[in-house]
């Protein structure tokens, strides 16, 4: 089933980035909108965790930015100043990680993570009855005995469903989901982008999804922008249930994806 989508979230044009002499990212277009799962496509070295890190509001010092046009949540700006994301990383926008190991303190129970995280995002959350809910909805088997265990007493899913949940019951607008299943068993990692997709239209937000994984991006996403060289090839739109690329470049990546040696 193809989505209508309405209101964008972000909207970037004529993006470079740049380090000493090399473009990181030239000439790059963007845009997501609620409801959307977009996914970044590419090979390692194409720029897409760059362009991540610029959503993020957290990109190299090093690094000379400039856009012909940037605007993000309804909000335009004007020139690369960084400032704003401090209020907005966290609470509009949202990391899920490539592993637990990034997102979860090791010493601490999961409840005591999850509780000091809704206290400062999501107040009404943070209770001990809503936390344990949560983690039923998010397919913890025993969701009471997970609630006070620490991290290294859950298994790898386990965790990455707890740092799926605090993303998305974040209350942001706009999350990105850095290769969410890559530390995971194939089976175990549709279940949570399944859970991750569903959960995305429910409450409103956008997804930018970056993976090496084509075949997931083909199945979850509603968009997919191809990456080489840091500039965009082309963005693709699901239709019908099919996927088209034009350029030889995406026909040759979606053609090997589907027909595996």
């Amino acid at each position: 089933m193809e989505h209508v989508f309405s209101e964008q979230i972000l909207s970037v044009e004529g993006l470079d980035v740049q380090i000493g002499s090399s473009f990181i990212l030239k000439n790059f277009d963007f845009q997501i909108h609620k409801k959307e799962i977009h996914a970044l496509v590419g090979e390692s070295g194409s720029g897409k965790s760059t362009f991540a890190n610029v959503v993020l509001g957290l990109l190299n010092e090093e690094a000379l930015i400039s856009w012909n046009k940037f605007k993000i949540f309804s909000q335009e700006i004007q020139a690369a100043d960084f400032s704003l994301w401090k209020d907005w990383r966290g609470k509009r926008i949202s990391l899920i990680p490539q592993t637990s190991a990034i997102g979860l303190h090791p010493f601490l129970s999961i409840r005591s993570q999850v509780l000091e995280y809704f206290h400062l995002v999501q107040p009404r959350l943070a209770n001990d009855e809503t936390g344990i809910r949560l983690l039923e909805e998010f397919g913890l088997s025993d969701p009471k005995a997970a609630w006070n265990s620490k991290p290294h007493q859950l298994s790898g899913g386990e965790r990455q469903r707890i740092l799926v949940l605090l993303s998305v019951y974040s209350g942001a607008d706009l999350i990105l989901a850095d290769e969410p299943s890559s530390a995971l068993d194939p089976d175990t990692g549709r279940s949570i982008l399944k859970l991750l997709q569903k959960r995305v239209r429910d409450l409103d937000a956008g997804l930018l999804f970056i993976s090496h994984d084509l075949s997931s991006a083909m199945e979850f996403a509603d968009t997919i922008t191809v990456m080489k060289s840091g500039q965009k090839l082309e963005t693709i739109k699901k239709e019908k249930g099919t996927w088209n690329p034009n350029s030889e470049y995406s026909r040759k990546l979606f053609t090997l994806d589907q027909n595996p040696a």
